[in-house]
């Protein structure tokens, strides 16, 4: 267990065995961009799926369309499918909204009125510290069509306070260069228990210990807007067409070639995607050794095909059924949505009543 950093969580067995003696909720989400992709699955949905299963664990899975809107502000019809699209990612998976609450944070309006609140406990050169919002801050800047920063988007780290808060979260998933967002919420969530009298959790940063999947390119993680994704709802052609793309090792020139496999885009998805990891280890000898037993890329990237078709494949059948029945889309984000509303509001009414902004005519 970490004892250095005791707001950190290392890993999800860690989590299994503080959970064998107490009950604790989760938050987590994603924002609404589109379809989701392997890397989704391998940073976040993988995982979830496995925290469905400990019993002690009460999960919200999110869906931050508020903050979507600093990117999508003039496309709203792109987050009104992003937010479909991801729910049925999220069933076509096999995550359970029996198990799990699915919020689409729209849906339930004390989000907003809770990040105001916190607007007041936090400070802006604390909020403009937070290492995500200076990169973005910095991206936004660099492009030919700024047309300025919202006062919105810079306010969305205490939006993500709000996220956690709501619900009472005391966990979130997280990568390591993400745990400034659970300090801050944790610095702001503490300022309003001292301040008022609260004595609401303060939440701890789960690691993943699980790595950023690369994109097919080899260069940057995988992501929808570098052009770099394979979907979890591709087709074959998709899939093959992506994998014949993707970065190998250009000193591998022949099958009598020796080098290695260090930066090999097709093994490291082997690695993770394909179950027999002793066959992974014979192919990574066979091409690394050379003749007369080796390997080209070519084949390897057939087996990739062949590996990432099978694990796609039941995803895009459940897919396809649930596109064509969007009314249990729609039951399942009206029933949580009005479920969580009913714990929502009872937070608001405990913390309005403690900063005395409640029953004035009483």
């Amino acid at each position: 267990m970490n004892t250095q950093k005791p707001h950190i969580i290392d890993g999800i067995n860690e989590l299994k065995q503080i959970s064998e003696w107490k009950t604790m909720t989760c938050l987590t989400g994603m924002r609404p961009t589109g379809k989701l992709h392997l890397g989704h699955y391998v940073g976040a949905l993988k995982n979830w799926i496995e925290m469905e299963k400990i019993p002690n664990i009460r999960n919200y899975f999110l869906i931050a369309d508020y903050q979507a809107l600093g990117d999508y502000l003039d496309d709203p019809e792109k987050i009104r499918q992003s937010v479909k699209d991801i729910v049925i990612d999220w069933l076509s998976v096999g995550l359970d909204p029996k198990k799990s609450c699915f919020i689409v944070q729209s849906y339930v309006p004390e989000f907003a009125e809770l990040a105001f609140y916190l607007n007041m406990f936090a400070t802006y050169s604390e909020v403009m510290r937070n290492p995500t919002l200076k990169d973005e801050i910095a991206k936004i800047e660099k492009r030919e069509s700024n047309n300025g920063i919202s006062i919105g988007f810079i306010n969305y780290p205490v939006s993500q306070v709000a996220d956690i808060l709501l619900p009472r979260g005391e966990i979130v998933p997280v990568w390591e260069d993400q745990i400034p967002h659970i300090e801050l919420a944790r610095k702001i969530i503490d300022r309003v228990n001292k301040k008022t009298g609260t004595d609401f959790p303060l939440p701890k940063a789960l690691l993943s210990d699980i790595p950023r999947l690369t994109g097919i390119d080899g260069k940057e993680k995988m992501s929808k807007s570098l052009w770099n994704a394979i979907m979890i709802s591709d087709s074959l052609p998709e899939i093959r067409k992506k994998v014949q793309k993707m970065y190998t090792d250009p000193n591998k020139t022949s099958v009598e070639s020796e080098w290695n496999v260090e930066n090999h885009v097709v093994f490291m998805y082997l690695d993770i995607f394909y179950e027999d990891k002793e066959y992974i280890r014979n192919l990574k000898k066979r091409y690394t050794e050379g003749w007369p037993d080796s390997i080209g890329d070519g084949e390897l990237k057939q087996i990739l095909v062949a590996t990432l078709d099978a694990f796609i494949s039941p995803i895009r059948e459940k897919r396809t059924y649930y596109e064509a029945h969007l009314e249990i889309i729609k039951e399942v984000i009206d029933s949580w949505a009005t479920r969580f509303r009913t714990e929502a509001k009872e937070l608001l009414l405990e913390l309005r009543a403690k900063m005395k902004i409640a029953d004035y005519g009483a």
